[in-house]
């Protein structure tokens, strides 16, 4: 296989397979750095995840219409149906630093986009990416650290740490901006507000966006 026919992110199970085995190829064998195997045999499913898509309850949705922002503020609509610029600008920039964090691969992680931050923080808890875990691998990197040896595994689990704390410090506004748009396409449509037919609104809009993304950024 080639180099420049690899694809940035793994679509198949097959494929997946194939870039771990890059992982402990030998040099001469391998086609693929041993980074760039690494983040293309993460799983594309969120497999080990309870609550795939996050669904909305009646409790929330009630909430969050009596109380939140009106759901008809918004600014220009451009490229996805109900979802203004500067909004749209807030999930590009949390979807970015998901993407620097190298926490999943990219092509199955458009559920996260529905999640709570209390989700997220399960998630990470569950995959030994929480904040705590992350530092206590620096500190234990840097208690063995003679002659700078792991600064380098060091820096790469900071800059990881940072894009986490990022996910985690915005995702509930991420994810009341979905609300919103999901809102305002019910509204301009069937002003059907029954859940099942919000929540199917509600994980439309994150693969709308989702694909969006994939296909510019």
């Amino acid at each position: 296989m080639k180099k420049i026919d690899i694809i940035k992110e793994v679509y198949t199970e097959k494929q997946r397979r194939w870039a771990c085995s890059q992982i402990d190829a030998p040099k001469s064998e391998r086609v693929l750095s041993k980074s760039e195997a690494t983040e293309m045999c993460k799983d594309v499913k969120l497999s080990k995840s309870k609550d795939k898509k996050a669904k909305m309850k009646k409790k929330d949705l009630v909430e969050y219409i009596t109380h939140k922002k009106s759901i008809n503020e918004q600014n220009d609509i451009d490229v996805v149906e109900g979802i203004g610029r500067t909004e749209l600008s807030v999930v590009f920039r949390w979807i970015n630093h998901l993407r620097g964090s190298g926490l999943i691969n990219m092509f199955g992680a458009h559920p996260l986009l529905n999640w709570t931050k209390n989700d997220l923080e399960r998630w990470l808890y569950g995959s030994k990416n929480d904040i705590e875990t992350i530092e206590s691998e620096i500190e234990n990197l840097d208690y063995d650290n003679y002659e700078g040896e792991n600064d380098d595994e060091i820096e790469s689990l900071n800059e990881k740490k940072e894009h986490i704390e990022y996910l985690l410090d915005n995702k509930d506004e991420v994810r009341d901006i979905l609300v919103r748009v999901s809102l305002r396409r019910i509204e301009n449509t069937t002003n059907n507000y029954e859940l099942s037919k919000v929540n199917r609104v509600f994980e439309q809009v994150s693969k709308e966006i989702f694909t969006f993304w994939m296909k510019n950024y």
